[in-house]
């Protein structure tokens, strides 16, 4: 019943908007066609300036998502800044080749002598495995870390290096043990900062539960995964823009440089 009275008045409230501003309507339309939230297609749209046409509109849009997608600048990523920096997120989001495809950019740029590389990953066969592989190719040091201990001792030896990069086990949103991951990583003041991978593939439901999830002490800013295999980036850019996170880098393939 209660679906049945939202579904009706959700009907009467787009047959007011398609009478009261047809083009307004159809822009909406674009809108979640593309694969936005029904909430930021809304905000949009009623922000919209009064008495554009269809293609003025759509400019108007695009500029607008572009405004409000927080985007890190060139110069400002953390490769140039340096530090301490895990990758979270669920399992198969692509960490570990995301880890490799960040310390090639910054052992380009630094030399392998200032690029170090840390697993946490000790639930997969073969995870530390795979890291080391990447690590030989980059000729970067890889530790494997299994506690809290463990980590601070290894981050303390690694004080000269400019980045270090940390791969973590991916977790599942709804996985409990993420709350212990978050105190792993940034507990005893910690400098280590967390950055979220989000898949494109992922739907706006999903994203928001990853981003909930995820979300807590350290989390300096997200990576977006797999566009080349998202038939629409827009429930992506919808839930960073609505979750106010800085996007730092978008990742497409499983080729390292």
């Amino acid at each position: 019943m209660r679906s049945l009275l939202e579904s009706q008045l959700s009907g009467f409230a787009w047959g007011e908007l398609a009478r009261r501003d047809p083009v307004k309507a159809e822009l909406m339309r674009t809108l979640l066609g593309a694969g936005f939230s029904p909430q930021l297609a809304r905000q949009l749209v009623d922000a919209m300036p009064k008495g554009v046409d269809h293609d003025k509109g759509l400019k108007w849009l695009k500029a607008a998502l572009a405004h409000n997608l927080r985007v890190v600048e060139s110069g400002a990523d953390f490769i140039t800044r340096g530090g301490v920096y895990a990758l979270v997120g669920p399992t198969g989001v692509g960490k570990t080749t995301t880890v490799a495809k960040l310390a090639a950019r910054a052992v380009l740029k630094f030399g392998a002598e200032r690029v170090a590389l840390i697993t946490t990953d000790s639930y997969r066969i073969g995870a530390h495995e795979q890291l080391k592989i990447y690590g030989r190719i980059l000729n970067v040091p890889v530790h494997a870390v299994k506690d809290e201990t463990e980590l601070q001792l290894t981050l303390a030896d690694l004080t000269r290096s400019h980045l270090i990069l940390i791969d973590t086990v991916g977790m599942s949103q709804r996985d409990r043990r993420i709350t212990e991951q978050i105190e792993f990583l940034c507990g005893r003041g910690s400098k280590v900062r967390r950055h979220l991978l989000l898949p494109a593939t992922a739907q706006n439901v999903t994203l928001d539960d990853i981003v909930r999830a995820y979300r807590g002490s350290g989390m300096d800013g997200v990576i977006l995964s797999k566009i080349d295999e998202s038939v629409s980036i827009a429930p992506a850019i919808d839930c960073l823009i609505r979750h106010g996170l800085d996007l730092h880098y978008v990742t497409n393939g499983q080729k390292v440089p």
